[in-house]
């Protein structure tokens, strides 16, 4: 848990719109985000790394640090890509790790971001010792945000991204005024996504089981694949 969790009780009798209101999206981009958000919020789970990619002036900041905030009500960490560990066990204090100005992924960084997404194990050797020591890695949620390109990711990394470009804002509104009407409505979306993910949580054991059977198509992510059908399912009755 993020030691810097402030209290965000949810209300109820919310709605998404209001969050799709204050984003620079389009149709598909925000159905993609939902299902990203619900996967974000179920434990023990791989989630799919959010790429945010758009030129200048399109709001790829502004977006992460909302989308972040839905996940994680703390100090949410927000900054470059790691370039040793200490950042990056700086970096996946909270629930979501958001990376921003991104605009290329060397190697060793992309094979971090994949174990990041399905979590794993990493062998370190402490400072003035000789005995390795292998340390678990949750999955956790992680946000990139810049001008790096889909076709420019290892093809691995692809394979766990949900990518969302988006378009630049011709008349932007002030940072301030969106990020104050973003807190404001802050509860109100969270209540709205909790009472999807109830929605979505009572349809997943029995899309898992035709999983099992071979029903549904096979996803490296099957997971959050499951969530988006049963989002198909769910979003006309559940009012989102």
């Amino acid at each position: 848990m993020n030691p810097n969790t402030e209290p965000l009780p949810p209300v109820s009798g919310g709605s998404l719109t209001e969050l799709r209101d204050l984003l620079n999206v389009t149709d598909e981009s925000w159905a993609r985000i939902v299902p990203w958000l619900v996967t974000g919020m179920l434990p023990d789970i791989p989630r799919p790394l959010l790429l945010l990619t758009g030129g200048p002036c399109s709001g790829k900041s502004l977006t992460a640090r909302m989308l972040a905030h839905l996940l994680d009500a703390g100090v949410v960490p927000f900054g470059r890509l790691p370039h040793n560990e200490d950042a990056w066990q700086a970096a996946q204090a909270g629930a979501v790790a958001v990376f921003d100005n991104v605009t290329r992924i060397p190697d060793e960084t992309s094979d971090r971001l994949c174990r990041a997404v399905t979590g794993g194990t990493t062998v370190r050797r402490p400072l003035y010792t000789d005995t390795p020591v292998t340390v678990e890695e949750p999955s956790r949620a992680v946000i990139l945000a810049g001008t790096i390109a889909p076709d420019e990711l290892r093809a691995d990394l692809v394979d766990r991204t949900v990518v969302v470009e988006l378009e630049h804002i011709t008349a932007p509104r002030p940072e301030s005024a969106l990020w104050e009407a973003f807190t404001e409505a802050r509860p109100r979306i969270l209540g709205a996504l909790l009472d999807l993910l109830v929605v979505v949580l009572g349809k997943l054991p029995a899309l898992r089981e035709m999983a099992d059977r071979g029903e549904i198509p096979a996803h490296r992510l099957v997971d959050h694949a499951l969530v988006i059908v049963a989002l198909e399912e769910a979003v006309p009755s559940a009012g989102a």
